[in-house]
């Protein structure tokens, strides 16, 4: 079977390059093109293949999620990121050889992709757009001199503190807008659009989530919800297993205002507090090869 491979050498200190190629090959995979770049993916899908490798993290993942939307051609991750949302989501899990080994009996697994429209345009996302505590941990995360430059368990837990730290700052934000056209007017500390269950530094934050069924899971979070989310990441901070159980919806479309910064996926931007963004989701949009 003919492949591409999309490699990025720098996720979270994961497999090298030759070890990588070394695995497909050895399981009879071609290799047609091996892409470092994101920036050069959509140039790279012009060779036809069977299907994409992606080896990297939920950035990586999500670039190469959002060049074969509506292509039909199928992703396969490795994942050797830091926090691998979206394969978490999957349950691809595991080493390089492992997950290589899995390939020839897996399924095809359709994955909806979100869309985020405001200001600025149009945004796809795989695992979640929000505002409140997610955005702040992430700005204090990559704010720490440290950033992106310890190994994958260390930067995670690193994140978990910074989002304890955020959460000790945050003050509720109000809000404004229908989920589903149902109000969802409020003061929140977190308000977060998932198509996962799991966002960030592997915070999560709708357990049943299920990112093939069409649907979001709207979570928001107010002063009332503050202490159960302190106690969740001192549960983390301290290697502990542990729930968060917040008040959460399930729907296709929200529109919604209020918003100073947002996130959308791991990207943080700021956007006027008047305008209204309008999320909506793109049912099955890409495929994942999912090993039984």
């Amino acid at each position: 079977m003919r492949v591409s491979l999309l490699h990025n050498p720098s996720a979270g200190g994961g497999a090298p390059f030759a070890e990588v190629v070394a695995e497909l090959e050895r399981a009879g995979y071609v290799v047609v093109r091996d892409i470092e770049k994101c920036s050069d993916f959509e140039r790279g899908c012009e060779e036809p293949v069977d299907f994409v490798v992606v080896a990297g993290g939920d950035g990586t993942v999500r670039e190469a999620a959002r060049a074969l939307a509506g292509s039909g051609v199928p992703l396969a991750i490795l994942p050797i990121g830091t926090a691998n949302n979206v394969a978490k989501s999957l349950g691809v899990e595991g080493s390089v050889a492992e997950n290589v080994a899995l390939w020839k009996n897996a399924k095809r697994v359709p994955f909806d992709l979100g869309i985020a429209r405001g200001q600025w345009g149009e945004s796809r996302f795989l695992e979640s757009v929000g505002a409140g505590l997610v955005p702040a941990g992430i700005e204090t995360a990559q704010e720490n001199p440290a950033h992106k430059t310890e190994d994958a368990q260390a930067e995670l837990e690193r994140a978990i503190e910074g989002y304890a730290d955020a959460l000790e700052r945050l003050q509720p934000r109000a809000w404004t807008g229908t989920v589903d056209g149902r109000p969802i007017d409020g003061e929140f500390l977190l308000i977060e659009i998932l198509n996962i269950p799991s966002v960030g530094a592997n915070l999560v934050l709708a357990g049943r989530a299920d990112p093939s069924d069409g649907c979001f899971d709207v979570v928001t979070a107010g002063e009332a919800e503050r202490g159960a989310i302190a106690d969740y990441l001192r549960a983390l901070r301290a290697g502990n297993e542990a729930t968060l159980t917040l008040p959460t919806r399930r729907a296709r479309r929200a529109e919604i205002a209020g918003w100073d910064r947002m996130h959308v996926d791991d990207e943080v931007r700021r956007i006027a507090e008047a305008g209204k963004v309008t999320i909506e989701v793109e049912p099955g949009a890409v495929a994942f090869l999912v090993g039984a």
